[in-house]
């Protein structure tokens, strides 16, 4: 019989930092209000308290899944010859990054930031070795770990930097975040103050809440350049986001190396 699912790492943890971990059953069945969304490996994600990574791991799961079925189904269209060691490789590959760059977290301490990337990346390169028959590049794992440096981020996501509640740890206005946008085998990379993006309406906890009318993390208008101000789905007006920094398209490989340029 399994053990029960540990939830508290130390009575210090709870009491100074409130530090709950969520239980996987309780994970699950708050993603099933969104199930369509998670079984989108596009679709952004951001956990303002994300610990350890428990509902980060189970998000990026279930996009995996989706890709492996993807695969799965286009296996049974090949014939004998086409299906060659390692034809899943270029494929996974492309949907993986952008199934692993959409997911964000924001922890305010770090041995929980380290605990959930290091998670996600184990986890990341096991699928990968399962799916595709033999381990990823030292180049798509640099990549997986620097996406994943990116968008798992120690910091206050409630306080600005003059009322932080841990000392020393960047405030919600000092959090910058990473857009990545897929063009053929590239990603283009601007960054946004976590400060200035649209919150209100981002929320997908509303499973009838239609996309269209939702605001998502990094959205900006068709119309960017005429209109100033969105509306959310709640009809409240916010300023669109604008980024603190832009880069060119990299090659998915290529991320880490030209990142710590």
């Amino acid at each position: 019989m399994a053990g029960k699912e540990k939830q508290v790492i130390s009575r210090d943890r709870v009491t100074q930092h409130g530090e709950v971990l969520t239980a996987r059953r309780e994970v699950d069945a708050m993603l099933d209000l969104v199930k369509q969304e998670t079984e989108r490996i596009d679709s952004r994600f951001l956990e303002p308290a994300c610990g350890t990574g428990n509902f980060l791991i189970v998000i990026l799961e279930r996009k995996l899944a989706v890709i492996e079925r993807k695969l799965n189904q286009k296996e049974k269209k090949l014939k004998k010859a086409e299906k060659r060691p390692g034809w899943k490789a270029k494929p996974f590959e492309l949907d993986s990054m952008i199934a692993l760059s959409s997911i964000y977290g924001i922890d305010i301490l770090e041995d929980s930031i380290e605990a959930a990337r290091s998670r996600l990346l184990a986890f990341y390169i096991e699928t990968y070795q399962r799916i595709v028959g033999f381990a990823p590049s030292n180049e798509l794992i640099g990549s997986a770990r620097f996406i994943l440096r990116k968008n798992i981020l120690l910091g206050d996501a409630i306080n600005t930097q003059d009322k932080v509640s841990v000392p020393g740890i960047p405030g919600l206005d000092q959090i910058v975040f990473t857009e990545w946008s897929p063009i053929g085998e590239f990603f283009k990379r601007r960054e946004f103050r976590f400060d200035s993006m649209p919150m209100d309406g981002a929320d997908a906890a509303s499973a009838e809440t239609k996309k269209s009318n939702q605001m998502e993390l990094f959205d900006e208008p068709e119309n960017a350049r005429q209109e100033q101000i969105l509306k959310t789905d709640t009809g409240k007006d916010i300023m669109k986001p604008s980024p603190v920094k832009e880069y060119p398209p990299v090659h998915y490989l290529k991320l880490a190396e030209e990142g710590e340029k």
